[in-house]
């Protein structure tokens, strides 16, 4: 019922600088507070608990996805490499146990995101919140495709460094 919502997350992932910030130098939180409040219709109380979850889960996913990203460089380095199929095969077997249970990891992760958000809205503003990131998906997705969206190593806008 929330994959759009898991999409959005993975795309707005790429949008969070690898520095802490507090909340008024977040542009995304202060995004989803507002969608969330004008939208869907949620009370700021509630609509932060929602955006703070979210934040929680973002950087969750973040970090098991950078461990599954390691994996895959690791991965590249080996099957790419010299030697034998079989000794390939041997290496990269540990890894696969270990990129197997990060996955898992993360589909309990979005499974058990998905109930706490569900917990906190009645069915209406499920429905809503819904809409709400099919259309916040889009919007992340255009904007990614512009350059308006950080990506790691790129500025946050065509031709704007961040500082």
């Amino acid at each position: 019922m929330f994959r759009p919502l898991i999409l959005a997350s993975a795309l707005c992932l790429v949008a969070l600088p690898s520095r802490a910030q507090g909340e008024e130098d977040r542009p995304l939180l202060r995004f989803r507070m507002d969608q969330l409040q004008q939208t869907v219709g949620l009370p700021e109380p509630q609509a932060k608990a929602v955006v703070d979850r979210w934040s929680r889960y973002d950087q969750d996913q973040f970090e098991k996805t950078k461990q599954i990203q390691q994996l895959r460089h690791r991965f590249n380095d080996i099957l790419l490499g010299p030697g034998a199929e079989e000794d390939k095969s041997a290496k990269v077997r540990p890894l696969l146990d270990q990129y197997v249970e990060l996955r898992r990891q993360q589909m309990e992760l979005k499974l058990k995101f998905e109930d706490d958000i569900r917990a906190k809205l009645n069915p209406a503003q499920q429905v809503r919140l819904i809409l709400q990131v099919e259309d916040m998906q889009r919007r992340m997705a255009d904007a990614i495709k512009q350059g308006l969206i950080n990506r790691p190593g790129r500025p946050f806008r065509r031709g704007v460094q961040r500082p």
